[in-house]
């Protein structure tokens, strides 16, 4: 195992490298967040089903899980406008900068009186169009509020001061929602719901995990369509604070050299942002490490992987660990759904999530997960969830066409598949080996 684990690691530097060299903006810093975002997101649910593989199980109902989870999220949000009684007039405009990022400039506008309360994501109406308040600051003394347009790009200060000649009245229109911890807390209760019923399922009902997850396929996704109408849901300008919290930069790290191969800046040093989403990567991870390794229970669900019957005679709770590795991997699906609905921050139910089952498995078994379950390496599954993302990038720069993308998907499975039955094999007859030769 420690061999198949270095060559996925030797694999994800050949990619970055050849890919590098034939298109430098592989190395952009923009780029590299990109990936580091999108390895985090399917690293999550990559870690969730190795450890069903693990048991020697499958789960294929991830993707659609992520939908419905999407889905449930804005239902239970349940997200709302509506226009109270207040009204005031613009008497001053100006550019304003964002307090938090002195790049990012707004429209700003002063009014008579003060609207109370106004939050980010309320909307201004006049007769000529709406703005949406992208939250509020003092200036001069005063204070003002920035406003965003409907359009893209937002208008800037000339369309903000015909507010202030028209004299037209603003009318508050007021976004209200449920919190949106509230929101995730649902998510997740009922995604591990999700999970203790394909356990109960597979370890009591003794039926197989391929059909009961196959059967959640289908049914989730019609869920999802169902319960949103089968029409794409999102935030709009809500819950802005959430989805600026979770989907934004945890911290900058040094990166020597990246904008220079990109050729997109002369510094000799890049700072990349890393986002949230990789802190809880890393967070999971070092938790299912700690589970998997430091735990009786981490060893049990390993004994259970390599040989389910000698498992049980040894006295191993297996039924009660075979459920709680479909509780996990559910309930890391529906945090991924929750991370992907701020990352498009809009669900479409038909469609989202299609075929990510098979990326979380091809990266598990790349990772060093056996089919036959009883093996797993978690630093190795997320090298694998590396691997299938700068494969997708790869498409992408080098001008490769994207209908190509399942046919390499495709192949690094079956390779994946064909290296761990080579090296079981070779472990056998090195086995064989040895007995012969002590004998």
């Amino acid at each position: 195992m420690r061999f198949k684990n270095l060559g996925i690691f030797v694999l994800l530097l050949v990619i970055i490298v050849l890919t590098t060299s034939l298109n430098g903006l592989f190395a952009d810093p923009g780029n590299i967040r990109v990936l580091i975002r999108d390895t985090s997101l399917y690293g999550l649910i990559s870690i969730g089903v190795a450890f069903v593989i693990i048991t020697g199980g499958i789960d294929l109902s991830i993707g659609s899980l992520i939908a419905l989870s999407g889905v449930i999220f804005i239902t239970v949000g349940d997200i709302q406008k509506f226009e109270v009684d207040y009204q005031s007039t613009v008497v001053a405009s100006a550019t304003l900068a964002d307090p938090d990022d002195a790049e990012n400039r707004f429209s700003g506008v002063r009014l008579a009186a003060s609207l109370p309360a106004v939050r980010a994501g309320d909307q201004l109406k006049t007769d000529a169009g709406v703005w949406i308040v992208a939250g509020a600051q003092r200036h001069e003394g005063q204070r003002w509020l920035r406003l965003s347009g409907v359009a893209d790009p937002p208008p800037q200060a000339g369309a903000a001061a015909a507010l202030l000649r028209g004299g037209q009245p603003l009318r508050h229109v007021v976004t209200v929602h449920r919190s949106p911890w509230v929101c995730v807390a649902a998510v997740l209760g009922f995604c591990a719901l999700v999970g203790l019923l394909h356990g109960v399922l597979i370890a009591w009902g003794r039926l197989q995990p391929f059909v009961v997850t196959l059967c959640g396929l289908l049914i989730y996704r019609g869920m999802a369509r169902i319960l949103s109408d089968d029409t794409a849901k999102g935030f709009g300008d809500a819950m802005g604070g959430f989805t600026a919290f979770v989907g934004g930069p945890a911290f900058q790290f040094p990166l020597p050299l990246a904008g220079r191969i990109a050729g997109t800046d002369e510094a000799w040093i890049s700072w990349i942002e890393f986002p949230w989403t990789g802190v809880l990567l890393a967070l999971v991870t070092v938790l299912s490490w700690v589970f998997l390794y430091k735990t009786v229970y981490g060893r049990h669900l390993l004994a259970l992987g390599q040989n389910e019957q000698a498992a049980l005679y040894s006295g191993i709770a297996t039924r009660r660990l075979t459920v709680l590795a479909y509780v996990v991997c559910s309930t890391l699906a529906g945090l991924a759904g929750i991370l992907f609905l701020v990352d498009w921050t809009t669900m479409a139910p038909s469609t989202a999530g299609n075929f990510y089952e098979l990326y979380a498995i091809a990266a598990a078994v790349l990772g060093g997960c056996s089919l036959r379950g009883g093996q797993g390496a978690l630093l190795g599954v997320i090298a694998g969830a590396a691997v299938m993302r700068c494969l997708y990038k790869s498409i992408d720069l080098l001008g490769i066409g994207k209908e190509w993308e399942f046919v390499v998907i495709g192949t690094a499975l079956f390779a994946g598949v064909v290296f761990d039955e080579a090296v079981r094999r070779w472990s056998v007859r090195k086995q064989l080996a040895a007995k012969a030769a002590a004998s």
